[in-house]
């Protein structure tokens, strides 16, 4: 079978195109897919040849006569294959800049690939690393895109992404504090607030391209590691659906709280009954949560405490697996019964009773645990039928940097990194869509 396509444009024939068609299925399918792009690929083209140019501008911003200088043409990666732009050139008297102004007639993003390409790139690039995103966009869309072309993409889209952040940080830290600074922050939806709301933080360290003496001998280097924090707000709604919001990122405790924050309260934090704080008691955990959850239900995150008391019952039974297997269990039965206190007052027992032997292993579980008795209540957790783990946000470190930025070998700087995890969140998320609808390649360029 020959099929034949003829593109007009205002009723002149641009192109004809033929093609045989036949086989079994797939050969039928790849013949016509084949046509089909070759059809779109011409019809932009006619179209961007076709356009109409604005007019001439007289005079620049600066006050300086513009100038015609020719046409200039951009070449970009387009979908169904490169597409060409002719466009006008004028120069400024003054500052003898060029302008373009079909640039922003067609509102062109920077480099030489089209939004659509990048947009899904960008999108392949939040689950694939580079060599396998090059191949994943050739076997989807049968496009050849760089490794130094994606990673400029990259660094423009979730450049784009980070900044905004710290735009919306900036006016938050400006603002006075309470009602001002909540009526700054926009809701995530129409939908009601959830009437319990959990919060949580953690951080994950990734490597990065930096470089630094090893301890023990000056003459080699050893790769720089940093944490990266991870912020999730997640909730259950009235048919028990869990739902969850991310953000990352690599500022102080006062400035990634301050992100937080503004996160739990676009998912109607203020209006929620009920608020718990979830971390594993860490420092900078520590200083988000009384920095700006100083009123919610905070809970000690019972694995990681659970990590700690395995690691004292193994320190007591170096070489009996069984033996610190049954101590163990009987620490998190007494948790379990008796909370944090009960736990504390076993220990306390079991080192008075061992003497100097058991110091050791159990005196660094009895300082992490002290201080925070008071995030330990997990007796009145399991009646009140709180969640007690961090699964929810350790799950969001995988997600957010684990599966994208700790691959084997990769390494990465500052604003690579701040700007993949950025649109890893904005995938996950559920916002891809919205981000790409402020046009980020545009404003990056």
């Amino acid at each position: 079978m020959k099929v034949e396509v003829t593109i007009k444009v205002d009723g002149k024939v641009i192109k004809e195109h033929q093609r045989e068609v036949g086989g079994v299925l797939e050969a039928m399918e790849e013949a016509t897919h084949a046509l089909g792009k070759e059809v779109a690929r011409d019809s932009l083209q006619a179209a961007l040849d076709n356009i109409k140019h604005p007019p001439r501008p007289l005079f620049s911003a600066e006050g300086g006569e513009m100038r015609h200088r020719g046409y200039a043409c951009r070449t970009f990666v387009g979908l169904n294959g490169p597409i060409t732009i002719k466009r006008a050139r004028f120069q400024c008297s003054v500052t003898k800049k060029m302008h373009m102004p079909l640039d922003a007639v067609l509102d062109l993003p920077g480099g030489q690939v089209t939004v659509s390409v990048a947009r899904r790139a960008m999108s392949l690039s939040t689950k694939f690393e580079f060599a396998q995103l090059e191949e994943e966009m050739m076997v989807q869309h049968e496009v050849s895109l760089t490794d130094t072309t994606l990673d400029c993409l990259m660094q423009a889209a979730g450049g784009t992404a980070v900044a905004d952040r710290e735009a919306r940080l900036d006016a938050l830290e400006a603002a006075p504090k309470g009602v001002q600074r909540e009526r700054m922050v926009l809701p995530l939806n129409s939908s009601p607030a959830p009437k319990r709301l959990y919060v949580g933080c953690d951080g994950i360290t990734y490597r990065t391209n930096l470089r630094q003496a090893d301890a023990n001998d000056s003459s080699l280097q050893r790769s720089v590691y940093q944490e990266m924090k991870v912020g999730a707000v997640f909730w259950q709604d009235a048919r028990g659906k869990w739902h969850k919001q991310l953000t990352s990122g690599r500022g102080n405790p006062e400035r990634f709280g301050l992100e937080l924050w503004r996160l739990a309260v676009s998912c109607g934090m203020l209006e929620a009954e009920e608020v718990i704080f979830i971390s594993d008691g860490g420092r900078w955990c520590n200083s988000v949560a009384e920095l700006y959850f100083k009123d919610a239900v905070r809970i000690l995150d019972w694995y990681h405490l659970s990590e700690h008391v395995w690691t004292a019952g193994r320190r007591l039974y170096p070489e009996d697996e069984k033996g610190a297997k049954g101590w163990v269990d009987a620490c998190m039965g007494r948790l379990h019964d008796y909370s944090g206190v009960g736990l504390m007052l076993r220990l306390e027992r079991c080192l008075k009773a061992r003497g100097s032997e058991a110091a050791e292993a159990l005196e660094p579980l009895l300082d992490y645990l002290r201080p925070r008795l008071a995030i330990t209540d997990y007796v009145d957790y399991r009646k009140a039928g709180y969640t007690i783990g961090s699964g929810m946000i350790e799950s969001s470190c995988k997600q957010v940097v684990a599966k994208r930025l700790k691959g084997s070998g990769m390494q990465w700087s500052e604003p690579g990194a701040l700007a993949m995890t950025a649109l890893v969140s904005v995938k996950l998320n559920d916002t891809w869509d919205a981000f790409w609808d402020t046009r980020p390649l545009q404003r990056a360029a």
